[in-house]
């Protein structure tokens, strides 16, 4: 048996995981799809028509839950009353990674989908028989949700990483993380914008006379430059930023789990 992944292990750890937290996702599901439920009676019953939007329920689902459930992804691996059995569990750390990042960014999403379709046929059954509302549930097979999906999971692993990184209040300690790495990036952007655009600021202030757009301003003095920046961009984020949060997020797990936690 391969000591570093098998399929098996990943297996029963996937079933450990879901036979665990059933419940907690029973409760989450039941609240979105009754609240869902919910809004579009009431809206019927005091509008007479129904205005849900389900595919912003959905993408807000997504993102919200998405996230959430990533910044708890280890919630076991640094709670000190539970993770000498997580620790102890009889699965390499690659293993431990693979079945939670899978869980959440894989079948979450697959999830929800599931459960707001299902709820949305439900309550257009109930506003289409009681209000004669049209029947129009939610429509899953639409491109534009496996683009979504694919713009959650890359969110998510940062989240993810924070669930692996910090030892406590993961959610917050990683929102504020991002906070701060987007304050100091924006410091460094009008860093370097003042230097290439010296000409424009005379003393400390800038004429009010004189309004432009960064953007086409840019382009207009440095086109090559501004396409090397936009393709090293969406290399960064679509292709390196998610690989590179999971990597370090295992890392951290082994660390972790060679440390028995400490």
């Amino acid at each position: 048996m391969n000591q570093v992944l098998d399929i098996r292990r990943m297996g029963f750890l996937a079933r450990r995981d879901m036979i665990n937290g059933w419940r907690a996702t029973a409760i989450a599901s039941g609240a979105i799809a009754g609240s869902m439920f919910l809004i579009v009676i009431l809206q019927a019953l005091f509008t007479g028509e129904k205005s849900m939007d389900y595919s912003s329920f959905l993408m807000g689902t997504l993102v919200i839950w998405g996230c959430i459930s990533a910044s708890l992804a280890f919630s076991s691996l640094h709670d000190k009353t539970k993770n000498e059995n997580y620790l102890l569990l009889p699965a390499s750390s690659i293993e431990k990674t693979l079945v939670r990042l899978l869980s959440v960014s894989v079948a979450l999403p697959i999830f929800i989908m599931i459960l707001i379709s299902i709820a949305s046929i439900i309550s257009e059954a109930v506003t289409s028989l009681f209000f004669q509302i049209p029947f129009v549930p939610l429509n899953p097979f639409q491109g534009m949700y496996l683009e979504v999906i694919g713009y959650v999971i890359i969110v998510q692993s940062v989240f993810f990483l924070g669930a692996a990184w910090f030892k406590k209040a993961h959610l917050v300690k990683t929102v504020f993380t991002l906070i701060l790495f987007s304050i100091v990036l924006g410091l460094v952007g009008a860093f370097v914008f003042r230097i290439f655009f010296a000409s424009y600021f005379e003393g400390f202030y800038t004429p009010r006379s004189i309004h432009f757009d960064i953007e086409p301003l840019m382009r207009s003095r440095y086109p090559a430059l501004m396409d090397t920046l936009e393709i090293i961009g969406k290399v960064f984020f679509y292709g390196l930023l998610a690989p590179f949060c999971w990597v370090v997020a295992w890392l951290r797990v082994k660390e972790t789990q060679s440390s028995d936690g400490v």
